[in-house]
């Protein structure tokens, strides 16, 4: 009977890995071994070994993108996990107007992203955006900027709509943790004079580390990998200084035309995303809590 379950179990994983096989890994060896060639579209490849890796490493470009990358990263935590929380707790203690509230905050998670970015662009256009409107209003005209037209604030205007966008996501998240959390656990901490915030705080909390560390995994290895809201809005502008690894990959391969350049930029990518998400799960590894 095991046996028959087995080859069965076999059977029904076959097509599934069969196409993950196809999809996932097969261009993804691909892409590494493009990278040790020099090749352009309509041109043959020719083998250069690591020289991509070299020229990559010594260009400052690449540089600044890495760390405009960090600094997404650390925006993106910073916005998308808390605000995320936040939320999740508000509509879970159901206060008035809590389902109307999480599909608002959804909202933005499931609208095309270049519809966000014209969205964003009009709050942050210099003249008569929203932005600078509010500013000018309260009397805050030295406070008003280009803000997507000058190098020191096109990252971090950039930052605050891609977090801006995914707190729906990590408010679900952290509200399907919450609904699992059974009610005998709240009701013993209010026996022990557990109540209001301090529930939030000594009993939420730590049931929820779990939840917040699978939310800081995605991410860290979203944020890596992250492009269509920047390319859209900025294109990594100005003079590169909203660049991050994506967008620095698509510029070499789509506009220089240097495709086995961009594929050891994706490589790069693969080996950040591989290194930050064991990294994280390591370091993260624990036992879950056990409710009984």
């Amino acid at each position: 009977m095991t046996g028959s379950l087995r080859r069965w179990a076999v059977a029904f994983l076959l097509p599934g890995a069969a196409l993950y096989l196809l999809v996932v890994i097969v261009p993804t060896f691909s892409v590494v071994n493009y990278g040790f060639f020099d090749w352009s579209a309509g041109e043959p490849a020719r083998w250069v070994g690591l020289a991509n890796y070299r020229e990559m490493f010594a260009d400052p470009q690449l540089i600044s993108a890495l760390w405009h990358t960090f600094a997404l990263l650390v925006g993106a935590m910073a916005i998308q996990i808390p605000l995320g929380f936040l939320f999740a707790v508000l509509i879970h203690k159901r206060y008035p107007g809590g389902g109307f509230f999480q599909a608002v905050y959804f909202i933005p998670v499931v609208l095309s992203t270049v519809v966000i970015g014209v969205l964003w662009t009009q709050v942050y256009q210099p003249q008569y955006g929203l932005l600078n409107s509010v500013l000018d209003g309260m009397g805050l005209s030295g406070l008003t900027h280009a803000w997507l037209g000058e190098t020191g604030t096109a990252l971090a205007s950039v930052i605050v709509v891609v977090g801006w966008q995914y707190v729906g996501l990590y408010m679900l998240i952290f509200l399907a943790a919450l609904q699992s959390i059974p009610k005998s656990i709240y009701e013993a901490g209010e026996l022990d004079g557990a109540t209001g915030w301090r529930q939030t705080v000594w009993l939420t909390i730590p049931m929820l580390l779990d939840t917040v560390k699978m939310s800081v995994i995605l991410v860290v290895t979203g944020a890596v990998q992250y492009f269509n809201l920047i390319w859209a809005m900025t294109k990594g502008g100005p003079a590169g200084s909203s660049s991050v690894l994506a967008s620095y990959m698509y510029t070499k391969a789509f506009q220089d035309n240097r495709l086995g350049f961009a594929a050891a930029v994706a490589t790069l990518m693969l080996v950040i995303n591989l290194v930050l998400a064991l990294g994280l799960q390591r370091l993260f590894r624990r036992r879950p809590l056990e409710f009984g």
